[in-house]
């Protein structure tokens, strides 16, 4: 990146300015709350499904108490307001912190997937097994971001704050400049890790080239033109025609869009082997 690209923008609330965590505020709410928040947590491996809004409320306050009433955490406690971005530096700088223990962390694993599945942030192509405890590192959250200047989705591990991501996309930010609108696009597939370390190496591997149009994407991705012309020797062969039998496009393009993902990006398609 130069001195006269921009900045990249990431959606994201940063969290406020705060003090040293109370780990032992923390520590004697959980004990206090710990029977409400293992019921909740029960309930949610019993039905195989995330916690409720009690039970994510409950153990926001858990957490809050470590970070003060003006946290984020304590006022989503109190009045369930607040998004998965206003929530997320706060509880994460909590979950990486030496001082976190086991039961800490799968609190905030639980409430974590809890807010990405509120707001439908997940990818959707790697469901966890709900008969067991979520894990952060595990899921991934669709996330706006800028590169060069262009909007792009990218998935992030749940396990990313702000800085992290930020670092992510200035790391990025070379990558989506050297192979334009293709890298782009690989990036927007939701089982596509971002923060992936064989990132350009995947991608090498499944990019399968760009397109102009859908029709353009069937001939060079399908055996279109060696059907057409076995379609034309039958014709003849037969005293026909040559246009006496036609093969429909439209149910080629079908089939390629199921054999590649197809992406549109910068004007034009891009295919990649699913």
């Amino acid at each position: 990146m130069t001195e006269h690209e921009p900045t990249p923008i990431v959606e994201t609330r940063l969290a406020p300015e705060r003090t040293t965590p109370d780990w032992r505020r923390l520590e004697v709410v959980a004990r206090r709350f710990e029977q409400p928040l293992q019921e909740g947590i029960a309930r949610a491996l019993a039905n195989k499904t995330e916690i409720d809004e009690g039970t994510a409320r409950c153990i926001a306050h858990t957490l809050g108490r470590a970070l003060g009433p003006e946290s984020r955490l304590a006022a989503f406690a109190r009045d369930g307001e607040g998004s998965y971005f206003d929530l997320r530096d706060e509880y994460l700088d909590l979950y990486n912190a030496e001082e976190a223990t086991p039961k800490v962390k799968e609190l905030i694993n639980w409430l974590g997937t809890y807010l990405v599945a509120a707001e439908n942030r997940g990818s959707g192509v790697r469901p966890r097994d709900a008969a067991q405890p979520p894990s952060l590192d595990r899921i991934l959250v669709r996330t706006r971001v800028t590169t060069s200047g262009h909007p792009t989705t990218i998935y992030v591990p749940g396990t990313l704050n702000s800085k992290d991501i930020e670092t992510l996309v200035g790391g990025l930010e070379e990558c989506a400049e050297f192979f334009g609108a293709a890298f782009r696009a690989y990036l927007s597939l939701p089982d596509v890790n971002a923060a992936d370390n064989d990132l350009l190496d995947t991608f090498n591997e499944n990019y399968a080239g760009s397109f102009d149009s859908y029709e353009d994407a069937a001939h060079f991705l399908s055996p279109l033109e060696d059907w057409e012309i076995e379609l034309a020797n039958w014709a003849d062969d037969h005293g026909l025609p040559p246009d006496a039998v036609e093969l429909h496009v439209d149910y080629v393009i079908q089939q390629t869009r199921e054999a590649y993902d197809l992406i549109e990006e910068g004007g034009r398609l891009h295919a990649f082997g699913t």
